[in-house]
């Protein structure tokens, strides 16, 4: 008796944690017990819309081929999202918030500076240094990076095709150019 309660015991830790491993990468996409579980090739030379692919999978371009790769497995296997989605991601707004906050800071001290006659504007972009000159190329130059890291970031929701991973390098790069804008500011 002992046996057979000890044997049940481990059947039952082993079918409990069976539950919890992840889906075959070949499971098809849909719980449609009607349709035939068969093997997806992961290797496609066109994507149509009604080309499938396992669930937790993007189509990656790799050459003159399509790959299915895992989410988040490469650069460009983020979920795919639509450009709305992309747009107001909730870390990509926080960063262009910050990096709005920044570049806000960077022309009041600027502009500080400029006035008391002790700096001139080093970015050769922004001309004579003027604010409305400033706020108006930033601005637009903000609005700009924040479009094309929405449209790195999405991907392509319909055909399984993942959004750049590393979307955060252009806010980054802006969060430095005004960081270096301000210490020059607060250092004059």
């Amino acid at each position: 008796m002992k046996l057979i309660l000890a044997l049940a015991l481990l059947l039952f830790a082993t079918a409990v944690q069976a539950q919890e491993l992840d889906r075959r990468p070949d499971a098809p996409k849909t719980n449609d017990l009607t349709v035939p579980v068969a093997a997806y090739p992961l290797v496609q030379k066109l994507l149509y819309l009604n080309t499938v692919i396992p669930d937790g999978m993007v189509w990656v371009p790799r050459g003159e081929l399509w790959h299915a790769e895992e989410l988040n497995s490469c650069a460009w296997c983020a979920k795919p999202m639509t450009f709305k989605q992309a747009v107001f991601d909730k870390k990509a707004s926080a960063m262009f918030l910050v990096a709005t906050g920044l570049m806000i800071t960077d022309v009041e001290l600027g502009q500080a500076c400029i006035k008391t006659h002790r700096c001139k504007e080093g970015n050769p972009f922004l001309g004579t240094g003027s604010r409305s000159m400033q706020y108006s190329i930033r601005v637009s130059g903000i609005v700009v990076a924040w479009m094309d890291t929405a449209w790195a970031l999405m991907g392509n929701k319909r055909l399984q095709v993942g959004g750049l991973k590393l979307w955060y390098i252009l806010p980054l790069v802006m969060h430095a150019e005004a960081a270096i804008g301000i210490a020059s500011g607060i250092r004059h």
